[in-house]
């Protein structure tokens, strides 16, 4: 056998593809014609800036954005017989056995690297996905059978309707029983998760071999650095690669689907108006502990197997919605990644031994100017008002009660620095500088995607399931762009010829 670099790559390639559970990247034809790239997996999947020049859609940002993709693809299809010349663009890396949702790997050591990557923080995160509350989606300028449909698909793609493995056992029957009675005023119930019956943790990079297959391109280690402009319209994106060299792309259409601070500065450039920032905080507070063997009887850890649970609460004052993530299981079924956010907890001692850890997380309240008085370094002041600190104290007081029923007395409390909690806002609201398709105002073929694009009336912490919804509304957008527009599709390539 020849082990050229090519051939070696590629061997690697797809071992590594089949350690990692990704069977599909075995059927790619991969031609290595030169290292381009660090990474074997990059010179697998992604191209030279040169080579991506002129898309029809280009998506910046490889979180929610790339998660878009297959919707996207599915209804260009269906709509308009087409296939267009879809490009996503990050500025991080590619490099699939660390970043991949559904790897044994620890989050922490990665997270700590940065958060930049392809397939971005919901490679990493946004397991737990409940939707917003009924009369916050009441609010929503949407049907309410149309957002019930979508929602319905977007949790069936994430396993949501599954059974995580280990669970609805003793101890998450014998819980879930204990909290509805104890706390009839609250909604309790098995935690929505983005985990599949088979324990497959749901990552946007699920779609990659089968996306390269079909033509979409990948444009790793890019920063998009000047929006050119001409007659309402972003004529051109120029960038820098990591050969350290300027390129520029001409897309169609593009979709910005990257966080609010790195969006600033692109749309600064083709915003008339000023785009004020505000602050806005999000309640997040950790508790844990542990609990002797037998406190829950005699059984072994499989037939305990794991309980997360979701309990929907709000506050007295402004009824603002929180929720409690409460999770339980032997520290055995911790250890051995059973459990949502394994590497949450560590320590040594009796596997039989129950890990308890409840995570109180509210929606977005309170804005606040960006600045304050306070001298203190950091973009944003760490600053709250009176009703924060009830809140807190509020919050905090039914943890403690929750946790005294499970049997957890005295727990420990951690909560987390206001800096990395606080988010900062503009004006990408839905009916101010975004429409309600995400279409930015004054500009013909810009996208922000949501979260970054909000519904004001939800403003909730846990953004991943609402995000990938909305955003359908974006990509229902753009193929109804192309439907308009027969020099839409003039570079665009018809099925019968593409595929």
């Amino acid at each position: 056998m020849d082990l050229s670099k090519g051939n070696f790559n590629s061997i690697i390639i797809f071992s590594l593809s089949k350690v990692i559970g990704l069977s599909k990247l075995g059927l790619l034809e991969v031609r290595m014609i030169k290292s381009r790239y660090p990474l074997i997996f990059e010179n697998a999947f992604c191209s030279h800036p040169a080579e991506c020049a002129y898309p029809d859609v280009l998506i910046i940002g490889s979180g929610i954005g790339l998660a878009s993709v297959p919707y996207l693809r599915r209804e260009i299809k269906s709509k308009l017989g087409a296939s267009l010349r879809i490009v996503v663009v990050d500025a991080g890396p590619l490099d699939i056995p660390t970043h991949l949702g559904n790897t044994p790997f620890p989050r922490l050591p990665i997270l700590a690297a940065g958060t930049e990557r392809i397939g971005g923080k919901l490679s990493l995160w946004g397991l737990s996905t409940p939707r917003p509350p009924e009369r916050m989606l009441s609010l929503w300028p949407y049907s309410k059978d149309d957002l019930g449909r979508r929602f319905n698909f977007v949790e069936e793609k994430l396993g949501v309707l599954d059974p995580i493995p280990m669970s609805g056992r003793g101890l998450e029957l014998c819980l879930l029983d204990l909290l509805q009675n104890e706390f009839p005023m609250y909604r309790t119930r098995v935690a929505p998760l983005a985990i599949n019956r088979y324990g497959h943790r749901y990552s946007p990079l699920d779609d990659l071999p089968e996306l390269k297959q079909l033509g979409v391109q990948f444009l790793a280690r890019f920063h998009c650095e000047h929006l050119e402009m001409a007659d309402c319209t972003v004529s051109a994106v120029s960038g820098q690669w990591l050969d350290g060299q300027s390129y520029t792309l001409f897309p169609k259409i593009i979709v910005l689907a990257v966080g609010i601070e790195p969006s600033l500065p692109l749309l600064r450039q083709v915003c008339c108006d000023s785009l004020p920032l505000e602050a806005s905080d999000h309640i997040r507070i950790d508790l844990h502990g542990s609990l002797p063997r037998g406190s829950f009887g005699s059984k072994q850890a499989d037939e305990l197997g794991v309980a997360v649970l979701l309990m929907e609460c709000s506050s007295r004052e402004h009824q603002i919605p929180f929720h409690l993530e409460i999770k339980v299981a032997p520290r055995s079924l911790w250890a051995r990644g059973f459990m949502v956010g394994a590497d949450n907890l560590r320590g040594a001692g009796d596997d039989e031994t129950l890990w308890v850890q409840i995570q109180a997380i509210a929606a977005m309240h309170d804005r606040f100017p960006v600045m304050d008085l306070l001298n203190i370094g950091g973009k944003i002041s760490p600053v709250m008002l009176p009703r924060d600190i009830f809140f807190h104290a509020e919050i905090g007081d039914l943890m403690h009660r929750v946790a005294s029923v499970i049997g957890l007395n005295p727990p420990v409390f951690t909560i987390r620095p206001l800096l990395t909690n606080h988010h900062t806002y503009g004006a990408l609201r839905v009916g101010q500088a975004v429409s309600s398709k995400f279409q930015f105002h004054g500009v013909n073929n810009l996208y922000v995607l949501p979260p970054t694009s909000f519904v004001a009336v939800d403003d909730d912490a846990n953004p991943a399931l609402k995000s990938l919804v909305l955003s359908q509304y974006a990509m229902d957008s753009i193929v109804s762009q192309f439907g308009k527009s027969t020099s839409g599709l003039a570079g665009a390539t018809t099925l019968e010829q593409g595929q």
